[in-house]
């Protein structure tokens, strides 16, 4: 199947930072992608990897880092994505459907925690058993497992190398924690953290658990694998993507216990909305400054055959 790059919702790694790292980073191997494995997918994701989908005549170039040379393949051969949440794979379907994919790959649910090819309590079968891939993607997933798969972060890069290909690679991108206060005006973005993640728990619900970026490097080596690069990416918040913060927080209020704590904390949201837009109106370029994502890369070593 040749596939229409119809929909402007295709996500090509010249525009994106942090998957034209990952690109950048693959294009150093002289391999392109093969199998791929979006080890905790989403609609973000699939776009970038239904561009790498596209045949070659049709795939963005960037002149910059010399990923134009036609030489260079990074094309992806086939993809598996997953996902622990059933919605999320409802919505990851119809993106598939929508990009024009989902006849080269599979979208599948369960959870990394599922060891052994069958779970004899439950029947559940290990995700992608037997199956080897080219390239991992772990996108923001280590951040997330708090509310899928809690106490597992550890055992995560374990879990997926048993899938990756001698030589082949590991892309983890992540979010470095936001600190619980900092100095100037970026602190009320530490606010509006605290405060979202305090409705999340009166709601009942579970939290994301952001890992700094040396928590990953050093497990992707007790993992058995090599750390070939790591790069930040300075975060420059705009009031709208304060607000989505703050909207979370909103989206939690119905579940509270009490409706007068829920009325106190609409009202906090309110304010923290307000104060964000003064302090980003302020800002010479409407954005507030405040830690980090970061893509690091490893690589499972290719074993040498043992000498006679």
């Amino acid at each position: 199947m040749i596939i229409q790059a119809k929909s402007s919702k295709i996500v090509y790694g010249p525009d994106d930072k942090l998957f034209g790292c990952i690109e950048r980073n693959q294009a150093t191997t002289g391999r392109s992608f093969g199998r791929f494995l979006d080890a905790g997918t989403g609609s973000h994701s699939l776009r970038w990897i239904a561009s790498l989908l596209l045949p070659q005549s049709q795939l963005r170039t960037d002149t910059d880092t010399q990923i134009n040379d036609p030489s260079i393949d990074l094309s992806i051969e086939e993809y598996t994505a997953v996902t622990a949440d059933e919605s999320m794979r409802g919505n990851v379907l119809r993106e598939a459907q929508s990009l024009g994919i989902e006849d080269k790959g599979s979208i599948i649910i369960g959870n990394w925690n599922v060891e052994g090819e069958t779970n004899s309590d439950e029947g559940d079968i290990e995700l992608c058993h037997s199956e080897m891939y080219d390239t991992i993607l772990a996108d923001y997933l280590v951040g997330a497992m708090d509310g899928f798969s809690p106490y597992y972060q550890d055992q995560i890069f374990p879990r997926l190398s048993k899938h990756l290909k001698p030589g082949g690679r590991i892309y983890v991108v992540g979010l470095n924690p936001i600190p619980h206060h900092t100095t100037g005006d970026a602190n009320i973005f530490c606010k509006v953290t605290r405060l979202r993640d305090a409705c999340i728990l009166l709601a009942g619900h579970r939290c994301y658990r952001e890992y700094p970026v040396n928590w990953i490097e050093r497990h992707l080596e007790k993992a058995g694998l090599k750390v070939v690069s790591s790069s930040q990416f300075p975060i420059m918040y705009s009031h709208a993507a304060i607000v989505r913060q703050l909207n979370v927080a909103r989206s939690k209020l119905l579940f509270f216990p009490s409706k007068a704590l829920a009325k106190e904390m609409g009202e906090e949201i309110d304010k923290l909305e307000k104060e964000s837009k003064e302090l980003t109106d302020k800002s010479p370029n409407g954005r507030l400054k405040l830690g980090f994502d970061y893509v690091v890369s490893a690589e499972k070593p290719i074993e040498e055959e043992n000498e006679v």
